[in-house]
């Protein structure tokens, strides 16, 4: 598990400024398999998806780590998901019971943090800039409640902004811990791939790979102008992005930012107006 920490600032509580800010992100681990797996412990270890439908057709909605594996993915089609894997196990899932266990999870960090913005049904940041222990010390405590309290994985990343410290709980997936000192921001990034960047995404990787830029660290490193002329505005905002920099609140939010919804047809649909 990677716990990489430092010693924040302590003391009493103290204005917030976006040079003090201590920034949580969670994500809970392949949410709907570890719930699956809660109620049938027998999947734990093996290759599965939620999603999709008996006939292969459908997508995938959440994969295990050991389907990941193989290469199966989240929003792959179920049918190249079992090309994939052809031994892949295939779950309906249980969307309203998700629900509830991420209202469950939700309730309990905003019961101990003062700012918590939810941005979808698995994951979330806080702001926790006025509590004055280690921040990496507040992400382990909540991941061990999480854990003990609902049977369920989770990765954080913590850092002074909220971009960076999402991208620490992507590099520290799966039930990872990753902290980011303030100051080394842009060092913790630049050898990342370029596609981990808020903002970049098929297309302008394609772009940036055609110019050999392939690391955050190529990006950071290329002439603001450059990346203006290539992408106007934005390419201010990508400079900055690259440079570990994120000015962006945490807000108060109750519902999910995000929401999904599938619907399979039993046979493929071609007519513009049906669809």
């Amino acid at each position: 598990m990677a716990h990489r920490q430092h010693p924040d600032c302590i003391g009493g509580r103290r204005p917030v400024n976006r040079l003090m800010r201590k920034i949580l992100h969670f994500d809970l681990d392949a949410f709907f398999c570890s719930v699956e797996e809660l109620l049938d412990p027998s999947l734990r270890g093996r290759a599965f998806v939620v999603g999709g439908s008996p006939q292969g057709r459908g997508v995938v909605t959440s994969a295990s780590y050991a389907a990941r594996a193989f290469g199966v993915r989240s929003a792959m089609p179920l049918a190249r998901a079992l090309r994939l894997c052809p031994d892949l196990i295939q779950v309906r899932g249980n969307h309203r019971l998700y629900g509830e266990y991420s209202d469950k999870v939700m309730t309990l960090l905003r019961g101990s943090a003062p700012l918590v913005e939810q941005i979808s049904i698995d994951e979330a940041f806080l702001d926790v800039s006025d509590d004055p222990r280690p921040s990496g010390d507040i992400a382990k405590e909540l991941q061990i409640r999480i854990r003990e309290q609902f049977g369920l994985p989770t990765s954080w990343g913590a850092a002074g902004n909220k971009l960076v410290a999402k991208v620490a709980t992507e590099v520290g997936k799966p039930n990872g811990l990753v902290v980011v000192p303030p100051g080394q921001e842009a060092n913790f990034l630049a050898p990342l791939p370029v596609e981990m960047l808020w903002g970049v995404g098929p297309k302008s990787r394609a772009r940036l790979q055609d110019l050999e830029i392939r690391t955050i660290g190529d990006l950071a490193a290329l002439p603001p102008a450059q990346l203006e002329r290539l992408y106007g505005e934005r390419g201010t905002e990508l400079a900055a992005r690259a440079r570990g920099q994120d000015d962006s609140p945490v807000v108060e939010g109750h519902e999910p930012r995000s929401m999904s919804s599938e619907r399979t047809f039993a046979k493929d649909v071609d007519d513009w107006d049906t669809l």
